[in-house]
């Protein structure tokens, strides 16, 4: 039986920050992705996800996290990435991700955006 991997996550003035940990896999991919549903059914259109303690990507967690862009767009609502590792900002450079995904270097950065959004 699998069990839940609890993801770390703050508001900070309408914007919601998720922490992934330190291996973004199939699981906590999936518990990522459905945070971030549920955060879209409670209103919730700004999100940020902190890299900062992830030191590896698998491709079943890329492979979920377009879901989740694509998701986010769907709702119109904005995704920031924030804190990547020069492993993973490579990782989502070759696969193309940089193009579908806002990046910025501090959670800070990224909630500023955000807010600064219309």
């Amino acid at each position: 039986m699998i069990t839940a991997v609890e993801i770390r996550e703050k508001i900070v003035d309408h914007v919601a920050v998720l922490y992934p940990g330190h291996y973004l896999n199939q699981l906590r991919g999936e518990n990522i992705e459905i945070r971030c549903r549920e955060l879209l059914a409670e209103g919730i259109r700004h999100v940020v996800i902190n890299f900062e303690e992830t030191e590896l990507i698998n491709s079943v967690g890329i492979s979920i996290l377009l879901g989740v862009i694509e998701a986010m767009n769907d709702a119109r609502a904005r995704l920031v990435i924030s804190n990547l590792n020069a492993a993973s900002r490579e990782l989502f450079e070759v696969l193309g991700l940089l193009a579908e995904l806002r990046i910025e270097e501090t959670e800070e950065d990224a909630i500023e955006r955000l807010k600064s959004a219309v």
